[in-house]
């Protein structure tokens, strides 16, 4: 049975998790370099988990063992060249994920703690409380929404909804709660003022423009409890070397259902429970200081589809330039992140979506919305560029040059971006208003892939995503055990392409 699939960080290297053992794969060239049909003390008869340092020899083994009460609750760091074993942690509960860098180790515990570990000496730096994880559309088992950077800046991205109430997320000690044998936070009845049990958040958040002016008339959102009622979609950018937050902003309405980080922990990309709009955000720290907050400089909005479906991958390439994104209807999603030619963000502004009636970006009736707002958007900007005096006459030679520019302005970016609206925006009494109507329509994909397994019943985890630089996307799919090598298109272009397949091979014994 197939247990788990993972790519390293860096996808040279697939691993595949199953009740009779592992195998590693090196991806370029394809080929199997590694198998194990038990764990190296053959103490199990199988993997529930296995994580490997970029392409070092160390990894992470979580054994599945043939006793259920210890089964997936240890965990195993190994040396993998000279097969021998480093250390051995246990934990009171089951593992549900583990992700690590050269610097962190975090493991996700089934019952919502966060175990943060410094990978250098084993030394647990930090426990966070967090709720217990939810469970899939289709029951078929808890699913961690996390993704930690794969660069030493360590951070840690989760929904804010997760963490519990109770959590001190600035206490930088390391809280050894769970260690010790105490009971967990949740099971402590505190009789202690408010301001005590929540610390102000103020300072680590972040207000994007669609959401700053709707929210300055309502009252301001400063504790844990607060963002936590507001909306499901806050995101927590946590430091796991400083033990601190470094951002927290809104990414989305609706509750946050898969989250990505870029190699160089510059940009996240979020999915919503909806799974129709895709939110890159760009980070940069306020400083040269490391240890800085974090800000909000760009956000790219991607549409996946006007249909709700679950997004169940999200993975950025190594050079930043292809986000891609899987759901449970079988489809994946390529995306433009940053412009391939020269590097830089793709333009686009940091209000663009669907807007509901508080003005923020909403993913709800995506197909009347998109229409009406279309039409809302076209109206007011050529009421504002095109508005003539009613006692004034306009000569038909006017009218035909005005027709003319606007038709080589026909999109709704070319509309918003050229310099003649932007200098008429500038004097504008309510320009902050007008900005938050006219908008850019989200960007599409410019390659899919349609996987022949498709079913809309699928399981929690649809595939596992990995890029190669000669430009193959690899697909490895839980419900095959089958990988997948399609070549990306060599040109983007605004027409949408099927990528072709060059090999099917199986991951499996």
């Amino acid at each position: 049975m197939l247990n788990d699939l993972c790519f390293n960080q860096d996808f040279t290297c697939l691993l595949v998790s199953t009740s009779e053992g592992h195998r590693i794969f090196n991806c370029d060239p394809l080929g199997e370099f590694y198998a194990l049909s038990k764990s190296p003390d053959n103490s199990g008869s199988g993997t529930a988990l296995l994580r490997m340092l970029f392409s070092t020899s160390l990894t992470i083994i979580v054994p599945q063992t043939e006793a259920s009460h210890d089964s997936g609750r240890v965990l195993r760091i190994f040396n993998l060249k000279q097969n021998s074993k480093i250390c051995e942690l246990a934990f009171p509960l089951q593992i549900l994920d583990v992700m690590l860098n050269r610097k962190r180790m975090v493991v996700f515990l089934e019952a919502g703690q966060i175990y943060i570990y410094d990978l250098s000496s084993v030394r647990l730096m930090k426990v966070l409380e967090t709720d217990v994880f939810g469970t899939g559309n289709d029951g078929n088992g808890l699913s961690v929404i996390a993704a930690m950077t794969p660069d030493d800046s360590s951070l840690l991205v989760l929904p804010l909804l997760a963490i519990h109430e109770l959590t001190d997320l600035l206490n930088t000690d390391p809280g050894l709660t769970l260690a010790t044998g105490l009971p967990r936070a949740s099971e402590f009845v505190l009789e202690q003022p408010q301001d005590v049990l929540m610390p102000s958040l103020a300072p680590f958040i972040e207000l994007t423009h669609k959401n700053e002016q709707a929210q300055a008339a309502k009252k301001p959102l400063n504790t844990l409890r607060d963002l936590q009622k507001d909306s499901g979609g806050w995101v927590l950018v946590y430091d796991t070397i400083q033990l601190r937050p470094r951002l927290i902003y809104k990414a989305h309405d609706s509750a946050i259902a898969k989250i990505a980080v870029s190699a160089d922990s510059k940009y996240i990309a979020t999915a919503s429970t909806k799974g129709t709009i895709i939110r890159v955000s760009h980070i940069e720290a306020d400083s040269e200081d490391e240890v800085g907050n974090l800000h909000i400089t760009q956000v790219t909005n991607l549409r996946r589809g006007h249909n709700p479906v679950k997004i169940n991958a999200l993975k950025f390439d190594l050079d930043l330039t292809i986000l891609g994104c899987g759901s449970e209807s079988g489809a994946v999603h390529l995306f433009t992140v940053n412009n391939p030619h020269t590097g830089s963000p793709v333009e686009t502004t940091a209000d663009t979506g669907e807007f509901d009636q508080e003005g923020n970006l909403s993913e709800d009736e995506p197909g009347t919305r998109l229409s009406s707002l279309e039409d809302l958007n076209e109206n007011l900007a050529n009421l504002l560029l095109l508005k003539e005096s009613e006692d004034q006459k306009v000569k038909s030679k006017e009218k035909q040059e005005t027709s003319s520019y606007f038709s080589a302005l026909k999109s709704s970016s070319k509309l918003i971006n050229n310099s003649y609206t932007k200098l008429l925006m500038k004097k504008l009494p309510y320009k902050q208003y007008i900005r938050n109507l006219i908008w850019e329509k989200p960007r599409r994909s410019f390659a899919y892939v349609r996987l022949p397994e498709a079913d809309t019943h699928s399981s929690t985890k649809g595939v596992e995503i990995g890029f190669t630089s000669g430009g193959i996307l690899m697909l490895a799919s839980y419900k095959t055990g089958m990988l997948h090598l399609y070549q990306l298109p060599r040109e983007i272009s605004e027409d949408r392409a099927e990528c072709k397949r060059l090999l099917l091979d199986s991951l499996l014994p």
